[in-house]
């Protein structure tokens, strides 16, 4: 009777446990990048929000420049500081379209670089003139 394990079967047995603590490892990196944008996402929506309804607080009178503006927001992850940058530009415009006479589009963008790549984030209404 023989004991013990032959070393193909040990073989095998490091490869399954191998290949699945790869997957596993892909699993969690993925969930961490999904965690970070989720954040990032909740800052520009919550901040565009913001800005918009200071927007609409101004009325029908809101200015047609586009504003342009920065703002940095330090998240700690694992007690290590780390500083995104939001870039938010609003625009505010007066409709051409002549079955919309008197109303003005509002526009709040708010982008933020993350891993390389650019993201963003708008908002977008109409204000129409109460006379």
């Amino acid at each position: 009777m023989r004991r013990g394990f032959s070393l193909a079967e040990s073989l095998i047995a490091c490869t399954l446990v191998s290949g699945i603590a790869v997957a596993l490892f892909g699993v969690w990196a993925q969930h961490a990048r999904a965690a970070a944008h989720s954040r990032d996402m909740m800052v520009a929506s919550a901040f565009a929000e913001q800005v918009m309804e200071g927007e609409l607080s101004k009325g029908y009178t809101s200015e047609e420049e586009p504003t342009v503006g920065v703002f940095t927001v330090t998240h700690l992850v694992d007690d290590q500081p780390i500083v995104t940058e939001y870039r938010h530009r609003i625009y505010v415009q007066e409709s051409t379209d002549p079955a919309l006479p008197g109303f003005k589009t509002v526009r709040v963008e708010v982008a933020w670089e993350h891993s390389g790549s650019w993201h963003s984030f708008s908002l977008r209404t109409q204000l129409s003139w109460q006379g």
